[in-house]
């Protein structure tokens, strides 16, 4: 199994292969709908064939297009820990043009603590963990033999000269996965030293 990367304007995009359907992680900012499409045809994927979307925290160029992608058939799949921030992402990407305001359904949300839920739901073997650091509703998503996609967590050694607490046990919480692979939601995916 690979990553397909999508990304466009210095922001990182995932397709991730489940059968004949794929996982997508993280969507871009509002108003570039176009350019994510765009990036799909030019992978070789069509519309249809996107069944999910997470994406790694409420950030507008992690998640500015996930209602125009949920209203084209794409579940969008939220951890419970991160639906609370829906709202507050909501208010403060309301000025934005072009933004369409993010409804979470709740047959969509699942549990970081069961790792049994993700494969489920989504049909490859991973999880979800939650990874505060960057921001509050901040997670990662791992994909069993593939690796980590970390979103905007801070990188593991390049953090600021102040202590990030959070970032740290965040950090080691993935260096405790069986994955050695990171795939950043900014830059060159890399390997975790232990």
């Amino acid at each position: 199994m690979n990553a397909i990367h999508l990304g466009y304007d210095s922001t990182n995009y995932y397709a991730i292969p489940c059968g004949k359907k794929y996982l997508l992680i993280d969507a871009g900012m509002p108003g570039t709908l176009g350019k994510m499409k765009s990036q799909w045809r030019r992978c070789g994927i069509d519309a249809g064939d996107i069944r999910h979307l997470i994406v790694t925290h409420f950030h507008p160029d992690h998640c500015g297009i996930a209602q125009e992608l949920q209203s084209m058939g794409i579940d969008l799949i939220v951890g419970r820990t991160q639906s609370e921030y829906a709202d507050l992402a909501n208010k403060s990407m309301a000025k934005l043009p072009g933004f369409r305001e993010i409804v979470l359904k709740p047959h969509n949300l699942l549990d970081e603590n069961d790792k049994f839920a993700f494969e489920k739901r989504i049909g490859v073997p991973g999880y979800i963990l939650h990874t505060p650091g960057h921001s509050d509703d901040s997670i990662s998503i791992v994909i069993e033999g593939l690796g980590v996609f970390t979103g905007d967590l801070p990188p593991w050694g390049l953090m600021s000269m102040e202590s990030n607490e959070e970032a740290e046990r965040s950090w080691s919480l993935i260096r405790s996965t069986n994955e050695r692979r990171v795939f950043p939601g900014h830059g060159d995916s890399f390997e975790l030293r232990v």
